[in-house]
């Protein structure tokens, strides 16, 4: 049987700049994984994690083969990957996604930008022909719930990703508000900040990870144009060239602070990339009175702390931004909490219904066959009689209470008889009860209205009817024994 597990490396049990590490070359995943144990991959790669979701036989076989799979599309050493990757099964990965598409599982709670980033990877999935059905179904499920969480909670109003409140804290501070809104926060050191316009902003992104990309959309979103990007590796002209802005090569970081208004850091990798000695150099060399704001994004801090003592300049960390972040009160959350473990059972009873799909799939081409037989007896491209019409469709119902019959015979000469009559109310909605045995019983084979009359004799009096009788009859569909003995023989029909 299949199971559904979850390999990830996630900022709560990872530092980030591993899991930007692992999320190197996650696009190539899927295709590496297809085929072999695994049905199917689903792999979401974000700023802040790397989940790669798999349909399985052989549970033992592919946790390795995932292991394998990212330490090669990503570079790290196999023994680390397979000691930063955590294994999460079944009912847990199950929970855990739709927590993560409805923004709980977020650094922001609620933020917005997570369920597109799941539809998008389920829509890449399918691109790859590595949607499996069950994924197929349990992202579906995921990202409906997610859209109920929106529309029944306050969540997606308070819940805004850790850039946008960034730039929109930054602004605060530079006094660029929007222009609808006539101040900015008297004191922006606590509460809300408004939507920030960086029309002419000149901006710096340090780092070139995925995080990058994101703040790069939100830049745009307000306004700003003139963005240059900065990494100490080789990565920056490629990131730029993907994404229309201009790359600074890797010694001119000095340069790159004396111009910018704005600078926002999330490389994440432990080290310090600006300190006080280099942003000092930069503001003795910058000329008007505008501030520098310094953005760190980053878990662990790509800035020095320190650099906020310095004049003109304005240093916020996610510490900060956290303050700022619209809060979701206890009730909303736990509202969303609701939703989602209404979504998860619902995926399951699905998951639990979908099971008996061969079953009705081989009822469902029974009945078809035993239809196609009767539409193939009838003259093709010609009108049929009604007479012959109620004879083939007698022969069907014939054929297709036979089997039925002779199994709920015998389940009541075998003392099944509940048994039997629970699962016909279950499979048919019939509710029958036993009945005792009747005179009319004793009548069963004669044909007549008293075997009609019985529960068990009345598909022998059908299918022994005059109408019945005068029809050519298949040997496998209608048995002799089907056939009253007291109808005379030359009223059984010929064999075909």
């Amino acid at each position: 049987m299949a199971a559904l597990l979850l390999i990830s490396a996630h900022h709560h049990d990872v530092d980030l700049a591993d899991v930007e590490a692992l999320s190197v070359g996650a696009e190539g995943l899927p295709a590496a994984l297809a085929g072999g144990a695994v049905r199917g991959v689903v792999t979401l790669a974000t700023c802040n994690r790397l989940e790669v979701y798999v349909e399985t036989d052989d549970v033992a076989t592919a946790v390795p083969a995932v292991h394998r799979a990212v330490a090669a599309a990503s570079g790290v050493e196999p023994e680390r990957a397979a000691a930063l990757l955590r294994q999460v099964d079944e009912r847990d990965a199950v929970a855990h996604l739709f927590a993560v598409a409805a923004g709980l599982d977020s650094m922001v709670v609620g933020e917005r930008e997570i369920t597109g980033q799941v539809r998008r990877a389920l829509q890449a999935a399918r691109r790859d022909g590595t949607a499996s059905p069950l994924l197929e179904r349990l992202f579906q499920h995921a990202a409906r719930t997610a859209r109920e969480v929106a529309l029944g909670t306050d969540l997606a109003r308070a819940g805004r990703s850790v850039v946008s409140v960034a730039l929109d804290l930054a602004a605060a501070h530079a006094e660029r508000c929007s222009r609808d809104v006539e101040r900015p926060p008297q004191d922006p050191a606590t509460g809300p900040v408004p939507r920030a316009a960086l029309d002419g902003t000149r901006a710096l992104l340090v780092g070139t990870g995925s995080y990058a990309g994101a703040s790069l959309a939100a830049l745009r979103e307000r306004g700003c144009t003139e963005v240059v990007v900065w990494s100490a590796s080789d990565r920056a002209p490629d990131f730029a060239a993907r994404h229309g802005i201009e790359a600074l090569p890797s010694e001119r970081l000095l340069d790159g602070l004396t111009t910018a208004d704005l600078v926002l850091t999330c490389r994440g990798t432990g080290a310090t990339v600006l300190d006080v000695d280099l942003v000092d150099r930069a503001m003795r060399r910058r000329s008007g009175p505008d501030p520098l704001v310094v953005l760190d994004l980053a878990l662990h801090r790509d800035v020095d702390p320190a650099v906020a003592g310095l004049e003109d300049v304005v240093h916020l960390d996610l510490a900060t931004v956290r303050q700022h972040t619209p809060e979701a009160t206890a009730v909303e959350i736990e509202r969303a909490r609701a939703l989602v473990d209404g979504g998860v059972r619902r995926f399951h009873d699905d998951v639990a219904a979908r099971a008996m799909d061969r079953a009705v799939v081989a009822l469902r081409e029974h009945v078809e066959a035993a239809v196609a037989d009767e539409l193939a007896r009838l003259p093709a491209g010609q009108a049929v009689p009604a007479d012959r019409v109620e004879r083939a469709l007698r022969r069907l119902a014939a054929r297709l209470t036979h089997e039925p019959t002779v199994r709920a015979r015998s389940a009541g000469r075998e003392g099944r008889a509940a048994e039997h009559l629970e699962a016909l109310e279950q499979a048919l909605g019939l509710g029958v009860r036993p009945d005792a045995p009747s005179d009319a019983d004793a009548s069963v084979g004669t044909g007549s209205p008293a075997d009609a009359a019985s529960p068990v004799g009345a598909d022998r009096y059908v299918a022994g009817s005059p109408v019945d009788a005068d029809a050519p009859v298949a040997p496998d569909a209608v048995p002799d024994t089907w056939i009253p003995a007291d109808v005379p023989a030359d009223l059984r029909g010929p064999r075909p």
